[in-house]
């Protein structure tokens, strides 16, 4: 969840948003649901009050899946509520 103009400079660290199998219902702003796809292999919460910047090699895995625009267009919102951007 940063721009890729980090990424493609090099940037040392990453800004994620964790996933969780633990599955709250009703919970948005704070959890975003995802549908099992691709190599995500459960149905997950983004959970959006959880962000983190992490070092570039804790990252161990390959992408899980990539979001819809409909889906990045949504997280985008709630995470703006979370952060007290709205």
């Amino acid at each position: 969840m940063q721009s890729n103009l980090l990424n493609e400079a090099g940037h040392p660290s990453t800004t994620v948003l964790p996933l969780t199998t633990q599955l709250i219902e009703d919970a948005a702003p704070l959890r975003y649901r995802i549908v099992a796809r691709d190599e995500l292999k459960s149905d997950s919460d983004i959970m959006l009050d959880q962000t983190r910047t992490i070092d570039n090699r804790r990252i161990t895995s390959d992408m899980l899946t990539i979001l819809t625009e409909k889906e990045t267009s949504e997280v985008e919102a709630y995470w703006r509520i979370v952060l007290g951007f709205d």
